[in-house]
């Protein structure tokens, strides 16, 4: 797994414990790499301070900008609500929004449908990578039609 994949990984699994236990985000994120820094617990190599850092940008992206993020795909679903989605569904599609069109630079659409691919098939089901397919493509046709996509 590639830094930039064990990094969003480390910042899903804050924003849930964020929602879960109503810490602040930066305690979370504190969390997590103290996790991922432990040799004992085994979680793989610790990520150096410039990767930490790209974490750190873009939970900042996605937590600032959540308000236009969640619209962005409150606009694409078909036949649901931001509301009915799963805690994991929805984090999953806020951060590759985020990371899309907030982060800077932005990542290029087809990386972040990937990486949010395989999210949502580690820490939620098959199914649910297919509705986050379809939802973050559905959002990237919405924005960018006209438009020069993100990253890219």
């Amino acid at each position: 797994m590639g830094i930039r994949s064990r990094g969003r990984k480390a910042l899903l699994q804050a924003r849930y414990a964020m929602e879960v236990n109503s810490g602040s985000l930066s305690a979370n994120l504190e969390d997590i790499r103290l996790l991922l820094a432990d040799p004992d617990l085994g979680l793989g190599v610790p990520m150096d301070s410039e990767d930490w850092n790209w974490v750190s940008d873009l939970a900042r992206a996605v937590h600032y900008n959540k308000t236009e993020i969640d619209a962005k795909i409150e606009d694409a679903l078909k036949n649901w609500t931001l509301d009915r989605l799963s805690l994991v569904t929805r984090l999953i599609l806020e951060q590759a929004v985020g990371e899309m069109y907030y982060s800077d630079p932005p990542t290029s659409p087809p990386i972040v449908i990937d990486e949010s691919i395989n999210l949502a098939k580690a820490f939620d089901t098959d199914e649910t990578a297919g509705f986050v397919n379809g939802v973050l493509d559905t959002i990237v046709k919405t924005c960018n039609a006209g438009a020069s996509p993100p990253g890219g």
